[in-house]
């Protein structure tokens, strides 16, 4: 009886310095029910409060910490394994000047910041050519490719959607609801124009191969 008096005191002392349950059952040999019963009509001083807040907070924050520091490294590892194969590729594909082509265009064009690999252009000639670069190089068909357009209000009615299907083989069931720009004027300025087509292939890992043959291609010409 003695002892489950000493385990509920010292449960209530711990609750006033701030302590949670969690806290509480890793440092009293008591059940979960029976500290809770023990302390769900203690009063706690704002200060407590206050304080007893601030631990939870902290405890959340080392949490966050831990599961980013763990993503990090993940993904360093991740990166190292990828380096590694986006380094036999190059040595695999460099005599091939189509290879520095397409790596050249995505410098140009291609996202930087977006975490997956996406090019963008309005030029249907350039886009079909990346299609074929991207399937060769990539490995990846482009029947699972996506697609948006880009395109002012004036042209919504022409349907562009298909002539880009039609251009670059991506079926139109892969095409992301189209953005319409605002435009000044109701009416077209350039008859010809289809709108600018934004093509995404093999997400995060296709970004990251590209961006090592960036690099790989500058380091190439640097040494000649």
């Amino acid at each position: 009886m003695r002892a489950l008096v000493q385990h509920k005191e010292r449960a209530i002392a711990l609750r006033k310095k701030g302590y949670s349950y969690r806290d509480i059952l890793k440092e009293v040999k008591a059940s979960k029910s029976s500290i809770s019963l023990w302390l769900q009509k203690l009063p706690l001083t704002d200060q407590e409060k206050k304080y007893l807040k601030s631990r939870r907070d902290s405890n959340i924050s080392t949490g966050r910490i831990r599961a980013a520091t763990t993503n990090h490294a993940l993904r360093l590892q991740r990166d190292k394994e990828l380096f590694r194969v986006a380094k036999d590729e190059f040595r695999e594909f460099s005599a091939d000047p189509f290879f520095h082509v397409g790596i050249a265009l995505y410098w140009a064009e291609g996202a930087k910041r977006d975490s997956t690999f996406a090019f963008v252009n309005s030029d249907a000639e350039m886009m079909s050519l990346m299609v074929v670069w991207i399937e060769r190089f990539f490995n990846i068909r482009r029947d699972v490719f996506s697609a948006r357009l880009y395109i002012h209000k004036p042209y919504a009615h022409e349907h562009c959607e298909e002539y880009w299907s039609k251009k670059t083989g991506i079926p139109i069931k892969n095409f992301r609801r189209t953005i319409y720009k605002p435009s000044g004027i109701g009416v077209k300025k350039r008859p010809d124009y289809r709108g600018c087509l934004r093509l995404m292939a093999g997400g995060m890992q296709a970004l990251r191969r590209m961006s090592f043959w960036q690099n790989m291609l500058i380091e190439s010409y640097r040494a000649r």
